[in-house]
């Protein structure tokens, strides 16, 4: 049990007010971290073209209302950073917030974090490109061969089409006229692709 009760100047004290002082701050961040992603599931849901008039109107008046709780979990959530001197949010800035990880990065943990170089959101954006620049090199790759196939592709139907029109005229087949529209119908449409990938051969990376 407690020999003496604790006081302010106390290091029991101000180890307590801190751990209490830090669960509010966690606390009104999922408050608003939970609002916040709700309302951005809404925004979606509401640009969808299946969404009817109804639906549409209800979500308005729900969004309407989470911006109001949003706003009161706000001031909330800079009341309690504000008491452990942590980085207060911009009722502007919330919006933007479309990933967790973008909250998780505001709580409290052993080390802090927030001076790491990956903490910076204008790294982490620059990591997100560099790492799409590669991914795209990477589908180039597998386009080129695909442009390949195609060609060969083409190629092999035209030939095979060419070759069963003549077999079908051989033995006076009534499917003769079907198969030659068909190949006519092929020319234009690979005549149309073969002018797209000599633009293509034209690309430095091809």
């Amino acid at each position: 049990g407690l020999v003496r009760r604790w006081t302010p100047d106390m290091p029991e004290w101000q180890k307590a007010s801190k751990y209490f002082a830090t669960r509010q701050y966690q606390q009104t961040l999922s408050k608003l971290e939970g609002l916040v992603v709700a309302r951005l599931f809404e925004l979606h849901k509401m640009g969808l073209s299946g969404t009817g008039y109804k639906l549409r109107t209800h979500i308005n008046k729900s969004l309407k209302t989470r911006c109001k709780a949003i706003q009161r979990a706000l001031k909330k959530f800079n009341e309690a950073a504000k008491d452990l001197g942590r980085p207060q949010l911009d009722w502007k800035d919330t919006p933007s917030y479309e990933s967790l990880a973008e909250f998780e990065l505001l709580r409290e943990c052993r080390d802090d974090i927030r001076q790491q170089p990956w903490a910076d959101s204008v790294n982490r954006q620059a990591a997100l490109y560099a790492l799409k620049i590669e991914r795209a090199k990477e589908e180039r790759e597998h386009l080129n061969i695909e442009v390949a196939r195609l060609v060969n592709w083409m190629k092999t139907e035209e030939s095979l089409l060419a070759a069963t029109i003549i077999q079908l005229g051989e033995d006076q087949s009534t499917l003769t006229t079907e198969v030659q529209d068909l190949l006519s119908r092929r020319l234009r449409q690979n005549e149309l692709h073969r002018s797209r990938i000599l633009q293509i051969y034209q690309l430095s990376h091809f």
